[in-house]
């Protein structure tokens, strides 16, 4: 392949929000691939993770503005992340996206995200038996992580029940041309998996953050101009996410403001929606500290960004995972206080950006708190963190990176 040659791309990824509904790590790389010559198939989901509604009714074949193809698939949807109906719908996925790929023009190289895995292996196999190159990029490792939501004394039967599962991912981290990851943690599981070392093709392309509007804007949008006469003159801790039962749920933000109700300047932002938000609005009915705003598009994020302090990624659970949210709070220069183990932890405390805290430890994350409310060490963490969102977590240049990466495999494979 020359440096300059169009490239047919395949992507496969069910789990993540189409671009119409919110733009993250597949359409951001789609959108660089587009802009860079290349032609892109995405086969998705009909159906959105996160909201848990349907975005097609039926398999539909949408081209978007800029060229990305996408083929959304339909399965059956589910209610729950963790549940049998989800297992179905992505496998009904799976199954459609075998049946239609020998019946369409060869890629000349395709990436298989991970989850679903058994998305991925079936990429990876068209893959092989067609002489494809293929990268495998992991988001989160599953199925391991389903042992995770166990009972410790169930989890060497889940591994007997979920044997050829488990063997799946074996293989397909085994046929993987090039396996990339979000997090160093993750790319080691899937060399793991793979059972070889590191060569050049395997690195660690994290998350990142695209900044879409100027973060100097201080106009408050429309809906929340009440809410910015509350806030803007306070010490705001800002939350933005899933309200759900999962493990990052952000319900000890209200046993915190509840110790802090004595500091007048610090208030708790709360924004997000899920299964858990009625519940968390009507606890936080009569705690004058805290403002809970429901569901915000992109744009309203980055004016809470601009107008808080600290950014805020609580766990219940000890975890070592990714989290899109601390990349957007450090676009902003908000040092984070954080429960989550690995990569995030690790920079948090090498480039002093904030401070690590316990899963459920709620008098820790008071205290992290508390230190960020002294000035002096307040401003130098906001700088760190500015810097390292530049340096480090730039979608923009993260994902440049990324597909002159998968270009120069494209090329390395001839």
């Amino acid at each position: 392949m020359s440096a300059k040659q169009k490239l047919n791309i395949w992507l496969t990824q069910a789990t993540e929000p189409l671009p119409m509904i919110c733009k993250l790590r597949t359409s951001l790389y789609a959108d660089k691939f587009i802009e860079r010559g290349h032609n892109v198939i995405w086969f998705a989901s009909a159906f959105d993770h996160f909201s848990k509604k349907w975005i097609y009714k039926k398999d539909t074949d949408v081209e978007l503005e800029n060229g990305v193809k996408i083929k959304a698939l339909k399965g059956i949807g589910y209610k729950k992340n963790i549940s049998l109906a989800r297992y179905i719908d992505h496998r009904v996925v799976t199954w459609k996206f075998k049946k239609m790929a020998p019946n369409m023009e060869r890629p000349d190289i395709i990436i298989a995200s991970m989850p679903s895995y058994d998305l991925a292996y079936e990429a990876v196999v068209f893959a092989k038996k067609n002489i494809i190159p293929v990268i495998v990029d992991i988001r989160d490792p599953w199925p391991d992580l389903f042992l995770d939501h166990v009972h410790p004394r169930l989890r060497s039967l889940i591994k007997v029940l979920l044997y050829k599962d488990f063997q799946m991912i074996k293989e397909t981290m085994k046929m993987a041309y090039s396996i990339t990851a979000v997090t160093k943690t993750f790319l080691e599981w899937g060399l793991n998996y793979a059972e070889r070392e590191k060569t050049w093709r395997d690195r660690v392309f994290p998350h990142g953050y695209k900044v879409s509007s100027d973060l100097n804007n201080n106009e408050p949008p429309e809906r929340f101009k009440k809410v910015f006469d509350v806030i803007k003159k306070k010490f705001n801790v800002f939350f933005v996410g899933t309200i759900s039962n999962s493990y990052h749920n952000p319900l000890i933000l209200l046993e915190a403001a509840k110790k802090l109700v004595n500091y007048n300047d610090i208030h708790f932002i709360i924004a997000g929606d899920g299964e858990l938000f009625l519940e968390l609005e009507k606890d936080t009915q009569n705690l004058s500290n805290v403002t809970v705003t429901g569901w915000l598009d992109k744009k309203e994020i980055e004016f809470f960004l601009q107008h808080s302090k600290i950014g805020v990624c609580p766990l219940t659970a000890v975890v070592d995972l990714p989290t899109n949210k601390a990349y957007s709070y450090l676009s902003a220069g908000l040092p984070i206080i954080s429960a989550f183990q690995g990569d995030l932890k690790e920079v948090i405390e090498k480039y002093q950006i904030g401070f690590y805290y316990p899963p459920n430890d709620v008098d820790a994350l008071v205290n992290c708190i508390k230190k960020l409310y002294e000035e002096e060490l307040y401003k130098q963490m906001s700088e760190n963190a500015r810097r390292v969102f530049e340096e480090m977590y730039d979608a923009n240049k993260i994902y440049e990176e990324y597909v002159e990466h998968i270009e120069r495999i494209a090329r390395d494979y001839e």
